[in-house]
């Protein structure tokens, strides 16, 4: 059974209330530079992915010990809402120095800390490109003027309507990102064979991937995606669009462990309500 996001938060909320209080209590900063995995980050104990980091040495360590299995030294990989750079980081460190990652997230709150915590990590950061961009299919259309990227586990203390009702994210400003197609972006800066993608958009993954059709049929790399389906109808789609712009693009589904996912309208319940997984997507 799948655990809401909502859920999760809270019970990480509990947790970091008292990991800060007892640090404080022994005058230890809760917010300050850590050292894990052999990686070194600028964290904020008070905020999800920062917490995450900190307690378990990665974000979504299962997440990060899957892209062991498809990737490898001299790889070209895209991290698709990069966010604080909890996965550019790692994936850095597997492409190796032959290898490429590069990293597109949009808001200004996690470009800016992810900008700091490459700062922090040579020789990985040259590996790594940032790009603050907002990938779509139409750069034309109008965008929000802000979208959830950080997850804070204090209670209170934001203005109503800061935060989504459902996972809890804060909204954090576009100001500095640029509207651009996947596919524009690689043809004006082609980086050789893409092999695998990462992506967690929060429900753009339809406007991300129609703007990817030429990088997706041509180069045919694995991805990794999180698929959050409750999430689509505020952003005026369906989960069912992706599900058939992934069959469109003749990619299979599986969870983690192996196992089939049929893309078609069992998936979506399969989830559940509020639930979000991540899945494989393997070409055809």
């Amino acid at each position: 059974m799948n655990i809401s996001t909502k859920r999760k938060i809270a019970i990480a909320s509990f947790i970091s209330r008292f990991v800060r209080k007892a640090r404080s209590m022994i005058r230890l900063k809760n917010k300050t530079q850590f050292w894990r995995g052999g990686i070194k980050w600028d964290l904020d104990l008070a905020q999800g992915i920062d917490f995450a980091i900190f307690l378990q040495g990665r974000f979504e360590p299962n997440t990060i010990k899957t892209y062991k299995k498809y990737v490898g030294l001299g790889f070209v990989v895209l991290d698709i809402g990069a966010n604080i750079g909890a996965h550019s980081l790692p994936l850095a460190s597997m492409v190796g120095t032959s290898g490429k990652v590069i990293a597109f997230e949009p808001t200004d709150y996690a470009f800016e800390k992810l900008q700091t915590n490459l700062s922090l990590n040579e020789p990985l950061s040259p590996r790594v490109t940032p790009i603050q961009a907002m990938l779509c299919a139409d750069t034309s259309k109008a965008r929000p003027d802000a979208i959830p990227s950080s997850w804070s586990l204090d209670r209170g203390g934001q203005k109503h309507g800061d935060i989504h009702p459902i996972h809890r994210g804060t909204y954090n400003s576009l100001k500095g990102a640029v509207p651009m197609r996947l596919d524009d972006w690689l043809q004006r800066n082609p980086v050789g064979q893409i092999d695998f993608i990462k992506m967690d958009v929060d429900g753009f993954e339809i406007d991300v991937l129609e703007g990817a059709a030429q990088t997706l049929l041509t180069h045919r790399p694995v991805i990794v995606m999180e698929l959050a389906p409750y999430i689509f109808e505020e952003k005026g789609r369906k989960f069912s669009e992706l599900v058939n712009l992934l069959k469109k693009y003749r990619y299979s589904c599986s969870t983690f462990s192996g196992d089939p996912l049929a893309l078609d309208g069992s998936l979506e319940k399969k989830i559940g309500n509020g639930c979000s997984i991540n899945v494989i997507l393997k070409p055809i």
